[in-house]
């Protein structure tokens, strides 16, 4: 009887370990991941599956997001960051490797400081954490991104976060929503054979190397190519730009002028316009106590016209605004005073669009309305408004410094969300389709273009203000960081809101539908969890183990009465 039972015994054990071995071996041909999360947090997009399923050569990231008594929050953006890159990994066949590099592990303070400063100038932004320790809380230097190499090409990617408009909380939760998207796109970006070629335009007084020069430094980090175009100098047309940048003209365009901008967006090219139509610097008030503000003359608003959108000549004024410093004498002493400045705009981020979705606040500076038109070929998508408290002001206009001290009526703020910021997709008709003369067909032949009296799908992103790419200077000049204002000394979404259109303009992959993910952090309520801890113990700790005691009482029960007959 024991043989009978000894010999079955080791059949069933044969039998198992054969199945599991069939098991293993199919589950290398065939992979799959059941994804039970009721967002797909685990499941990349379509458009991130064939980018990793196209890769032809090895990427590797390195993640900082490592170290020891890193804080909660900080850690479930390493596990969700591992989690990701494993699933990066398996979908591009062990092309994608990643390790995490804890640069705390340097013993030699200088090579460890020195090394900080390597990341510093790839362009990782260090973050101060507080930590809790034995003793209290201590500060912590953490560089919470990767950098991704591939090709000898390194590219940043800044894994968390930092929005004061959402807290800790909800930066934590964007970062997770955006992690897909941002390595994603940094891959693809770093294994094209010609990376995006970004030319500004020159010779109208757009704004130069230095209020630009921050843009600049995160465009090139991000792995662009960056150039300048004088039309009456430089070829545009067959130039291989991919973004014409269009940034503050100070003087009109000619017909010329215009007619290649319009030949080139013809022919697929993006544009971004970052437009003044209106003349008026907070500087002047350094000359007298008012200014005039006049509209200015740039000759494109027949050319927008076409394209979807009106362009006015009038200021958008907002009691949700940014502050300025006003000389008061305190005490006989003249010290420098915030008030608001109604012409100086915060736009606070309402729509769900992937350019600007869980975005910070973006700061303005005499900013003047869009106004998009009926064309049923190009869909308009209002990116950037106004808040429900603000006015349009036609021009000229006088402008007092001393009115910023004066508490402004509400009753005269009773317009709401007024378009800033337009995105401009569809099929665009050109401007010259009926006025192709001998002169322009003579300017295209310089070329070696045809005409094209319209485009295939395209886009475009119109911006009612120049000076939302420049960066402001300290008091020795030195450019400070894009959207930072060193008078509120807050940091607004400028640089993120610019580089988000570069990379849509430019993204036919649909890689961005990725930043449109939602993931919930289910987080425990901290009130049930002191009051019902007692409870909870007891079902996590002393249920299982009753279970299994009477589960073993029944084991038993039931094999003595099988072997006592």
């Amino acid at each position: 009887m024991k043989n009978h039972y000894f010999i079955r015994s080791v059949k069933v054990l044969a039998i198992s370990l054969l199945a599991l071995i069939v098991i293993n071996l199919i589950s290398n041909f065939f992979y799959h991941r059941f994804d039970l999360t009721e967002e797909k947090r685990y499941t990349l997009t379509s458009s991130t599956k064939k980018l990793l399923n196209g890769l032809d050569g090895k990427i590797d990231v390195e993640v900082y997001l490592s170290g020891k008594d890193l804080p909660a929050g900080i850690k479930i953006l390493q596990n969700e960051t591992r989690e990701l890159l494993q699933e990066f990994r398996t979908n591009s066949k062990g092309l994608v490797t990643f390790h995490f590099f804890d640069y705390n592990s340097i013993k030699d303070q200088k090579k460890r400081e020195d090394f900080q400063m390597e990341l510093v100038k790839k362009g990782l932004r260090p973050t101060n954490l507080e930590v809790k320790s034995e003793n209290g809380y201590t500060e912590k230097l953490v560089f919470p991104g990767a950098i991704i190499k591939a090709n000898g090409r390194e590219i940043p990617v800044q894994i968390l976060e930092n929005q004061f408009s959402v807290g800790a909380q909800g930066s934590l939760n964007n970062s997770i929503n955006f992690l897909e998207y941002k390595l994603a796109n940094s891959i693809q970006k770093i294994t094209k054979d010609h990376p995006t070629k970004i030319a500004f335009l020159q010779g109208h007084g757009e704004l130069g190397i230095e209020p630009l020069q921050e843009f600049l430094k995160a465009l090139s980090e991000q792995n662009f190519i960056l150039d300048k175009v004088e039309l009456d100098k430089d070829k545009l047309l067959n130039n291989n730009i991919d973004i014409l940048l269009i940034a503050k003209p100070q003087t009109a365009l000619n017909d010329y002028e215009k007619f290649l901008i319009d030949q080139y967006i013809m022919g697929g090219g993006k544009t971004l316009w970052l437009l003044d139509n209106v003349i008026c610097d907070l500087d002047s008030f350094k000359l007298a106590p008012s200014i005039v503000a006049i509209p200015r003359d740039l000759n494109l608003d027949d050319l927008l016209f076409r394209y979807g959108v009106r362009a006015e000549h009038n200021l958008v004024l907002d009691l949700y605004c940014n502050q300025i410093p006003i000389i008061e004498s305190v005490g006989g002493n003249p010290q420098p005073k915030l008030f608001p400045w109604v012409f100086y705009p915060v736009s606070v981020n309402k729509k769900n669009h992937p350019i600007v979705k869980n975005l910070d606040p973006v700061a303005f500076k005499f900013v003047s309305s869009l106004d998009t038109l009926n064309n049923p070929n190009v869909k308009k998508t209002i990116l950037l408004s106004s808040s429900s408290y603000s006015r349009m002001q036609q021009t000229p206009f006088q402008i007092f410094l001393e009115g910023a001290k004066q508490k402004p009526n509400p009753y005269l703020f009773n317009q709401k969300d007024i378009p800033m910021a337009v995105l401009l997709e569809g099929e665009f008709s050109s401007l010259y389709k009926n006025q192709f003369t001998a002169d322009l067909q003579k300017l295209l032949a310089i070329q070696n273009v045809t005409f094209k009296p319209k485009s295939n799908l395209n886009k475009m992103i119109v911006i009612a203000d120049g000076d939302i790419a420049s960066n402001d200077l300290d008091a020795k000049g030195v450019p400070l960081a894009l959207g930072y204002d060193k008078y509120s000394r807050q940091v607004f979404a400028n640089k993120d809101f610019l580089l988000n259109c570069v990379e849509y303009l430019v993204d036919d992959n649909n890689l961005i539908d990725a930043r449109n993910r939602e993931v919930k952090m289910r987080l425990l309520d901290k009130a049930k969890v002191l009051e019902q801890k007692t409870k909870w113990q007891i079902a996590t700790f002393a249920f299982p183990l009753l279970l299994i005691l009477i589960f073993g009482f029944i084991y038993s029960y039931r094999r003595k009465r099988k072997y006592a007959r």
